[in-house]
């Protein structure tokens, strides 16, 4: 699978199956878009919860009316208030330190990048414009860029937006892994990283402090987030009642060498 390829989700998986064993229990990875297969090999298997990463409140609707399961969600976002247990992260914190790190710097015209415009996009986009208006300066939705998901059309994108990137002087991606990409494509760009532009990241993932610049982004403990999202299952196996559904892991700045102060 594609995600297993990404530095979160495999930390996320090791730390689970790890704590897992520890308690006895054997962990099934599950993938694939099609909820029917989702429901067809837990039910065969009889397992006896879940914890479900990369679903939207509708997919999770939609595998909760099959699946008569205790399940714990990671990073979802509902429409409303919550009435499914999740472990996340506090996203609009992050995007606060990053907004409020980069106009302390001088980048008053700072971009936000995504590939998306809700969930934790949304929210770290949201910190970050409150950060970047503390002083009474407005931060215009244009400076959310929401680019392509599919690579090589978004490094399209990046080249018809330099000349917007080269001016606003700094960019603050939703992840550590479009960061990292976009310091590729400058370096490739003959722009020097951060005396050109300045770059930020999000989850402090192991690729941040091996990329050159260093990678100055927001820490995730995803450790944690696994060990919480456990935890919470094993109780409502045990048939306990969780009354908080949302737990939010804090974040906090890392400052490396991306950013020119």
């Amino acid at each position: 699978m594609q995600a297993l390829q990404d530095p979160f989700v495999g930390e996320l998986i090791g730390t689970l199956q790890m704590e897992a064993e520890e308690k006895g229990y054997y962990v099934m990875l599950i993938g694939g878009e099609d909820i029917q297969n989702v429901v067809d090999i837990a039910s065969r298997w009889n397992v006896e919860g879940l914890i479900v990463l990369g679903y939207d409140e509708e997919r999770y609707r939609q595998l909760s009316r099959k699946l008569n399961k205790k399940m714990i969600l990671i990073d979802t976002y509902p429409k409303g208030a919550y009435d499914f247990q999740n472990v996340g992260v506090d996203d609009y914190s992050g995007g606060y330190q990053i907004g409020e790190y980069l106009d302390s710097c001088g980048y008053h015209k700072a971009l936000f990048i995504s590939e998306t415009g809700k969930d934790s996009d949304y929210y770290r986009w949201m910190g970050f414009k409150q950060a970047m208006e503390k002083k009474g300066r407005f931060c215009s939705k244009s400076r959310l860029m929401v680019v392509s998901s599919k690579r090589m059309q978004r490094l399209h994108e990046y080249e018809e937006l330099l000349p917007r990137f080269l001016e606003a002087k700094a960019l603050a991606f939703s992840s550590d892994f479009s960061a990292i990409e976009a310091i590729n494509f400058f370096v490739d760009h003959k722009i020097s990283i951060p005396d050109q532009i300045s770059v930020t990241g999000f989850d402090d993932s192991i690729y941040a402090s091996l990329v050159r610049p260093k990678l100055t982004t927001v820490h995730q403990d995803v450790s944690q987030k696994a060990h919480i999202a456990l935890k919470r299952l094993m109780k409502l196996i045990q048939g306990d009642t969780l009354e908080e559904m949302n737990v939010k892991s804090p974040v906090y700045l890392v400052k490396r060498d991306s950013v020119r102060e």
